[in-house]
């Protein structure tokens, strides 16, 4: 028993010398040749999930998708509409009903009213502007004269805005909680007689608003009905419905062009045409990709389509850039009444910048033959002044406190863009000789990035 135990507690000695020994045995093995230290990476190239380095020569494409949303309002025939409910139900796909729409639209019993459009990315948000911005007074004191007078002022933008928060899920379908809105000024509700107010002052304004807010899935080929509203210029004999449905635009990547300037061209172009031609291209129920990326820009040069404006920005892949062609437009927000009759005084300026500004955030992919490109162009343009108080002055209500009448136009979105190739970004409506939404007449913005 006693040679048991000595033998095992010099087992137990043994243990820790061997330990000792196998790390002095590694420590003299020769160094190997190190790895040589990773370069740094190109600050102006963005990675793509799952990739590390682009592989020159390599065949493979890579997929990208731009996701978007399309908005029609169609003014419908009260009468018509409820002769159709009678003997169908609405379903959650909507495409027949909507080709339907077409047939009533040639029979007089519908008008497509407004078309909206904005692309963007999945999971991104993404909002399209088309508005008047009128200001009104929400604030009245009394003048010397004991006339209601506007001291502080509120802002309404009111035409066509669009919202769209959109994700592709794994089936294909795009899920999009979103909120379009329409509005329109209708007049004046003021709650007593005024003196010194004449017909087209602005003091206590009427809305209408035509509005939706919501989540739903739908295929990508599918047209979906949101809503069935009144109509928006009040009339009892009509009934507005809006459809929509999600627009994709896909393409590949070649990965053998692996990026060798972080530098390129941006061509931005907005083109007028009119709301019908616009309907004929986009209205149809299969995959509208194509339009998105090329064709809709060859159609509407065809179509003779009016260029209005052209920019035309140089950059540098992860610099921000912007350009700016405007006029600074400065203008009082806060009024205090003037005495002996003389005109208000004017406090609190503000400015505005009327014209086109481009602001973006371009990123390169590995590759170097797409653009990830965050955006926020806009065309924004002035119509003069609104009314909100006169004064009399030699028998003669004269302007005395006025705002600026503006209208603009603003997409704000991300998408991705293959190289030459003028890809859609947003339809838009343009405003009409007073400043106010011109529905019939539709604004295409298309941006293109070469080198």
């Amino acid at each position: 028993m006693k040679k048991l135990t000595l033998i095992l507690s010099g087992l137990l000695l043994l243990l820790p010398l061997s330990a000792y020994t196998q790390k002095k045995t590694e420590a003299k093995k020769p160094a190997t040749e190190a790895e040589a230290p990773a370069k740094p990476g190109n600050p102006f190239v963005k990675k793509k999930e799952g990739t590390e380095t682009p592989v020159k020569g390599g065949t493979e494409a890579e997929s990208f998708v731009n996701v978007g949303v399309m908005v029609h309002y169609i003014d419908v025939k009260h009468t018509r509409w409820q002769q159709w409910l009678s003997q169908n139900s609405v379903p959650l796909d909507a495409t027949a009903l909507r080709n339907e729409m077409e047939t009533w639209i040639s029979t007089g019993d519908a008008n497509l009213a407004e078309i909206s459009l904005i692309m963007g990315r999945s999971g991104a948000r993404m909002k399209v502007e088309s508005v008047r911005q009128q200001y009104y007074p929400v604030e009245f004191t009394a003048d010397e004269s004991g006339h209601s007078f506007p001291g502080d002022f509120d802002r309404r933008d009111f035409g066509m805005i669009l919202e769209c928060d959109p994700v592709i899920l794994a089936d294909g379908s795009v899920e999009m909680n979103l909120s379009p809105e329409r509005g329109i000024y209708r007049g004046e509700a003021p709650p007593k007689t005024e003196i010194g107010v004449e017909e087209g002052d602005i003091r206590w304004p009427l809305f209408g608003i035509q509005k939706a807010t919501l989540s739903l899935t739908l295929d990508t080929n599918q047209w979906g009905l949101i809503a069935c509203e009144d109509s928006l210029s009040g009339n009892t004999d009509e009934k507005t419905l809006i459809f929509l449905r999600p627009v994709l635009h896909r393409f590949e990547e070649p990965s053998a062009d692996p990026l060798g300037d972080a530098q390129a061209i941006l061509t931005y172009q907005w083109v007028e045409t009119d709301n019908e031609s616009l309907s004929s291209w986009l209205t149809g129920n299969g995959d509208i990709s194509p339009l998105i990326a090329g064709d809709l820009y060859a159609k509407a040069t065809q179509a003779g389509a009016t260029l209005l404006d052209e920019k035309i920005l140089r950059f540098r892949s992860g610099q921000r850039v912007k350009n700016e062609s405007v006029q600074e437009l400065i203008f009082a927000q806060e009024f205090s009444p003037g005495s002996d009759g003389k005109p208000s005084v004017p406090n609190g300026n503000e400015t505005i910048n009327t014209g086109v500004t481009v602001e973006v955030d371009p990123v390169f992919s590995v590759g170097g033959r797409v653009l990830d490109l965050n955006m926020a162009p806009e065309r924004v343009k002035s119509f003069g002044t609104s009314v909100h108080h006169r004064i009399l002055t030699e028998g003669r209500w004269i302007e005395d406190v006025t705002m600026p009448v503006i209208y603009r136009m603003a997409p704000t979105t991300q998408i991705a863009l293959p190289m030459d190739t003028p890809v859609l970004v947003a339809v838009m409506s343009p405003p009409d000789e007073k400043g106010v939404i011109d529905s019939s007449k539709k604004v295409l913005l298309f941006v293109k990035v070469s080198r």
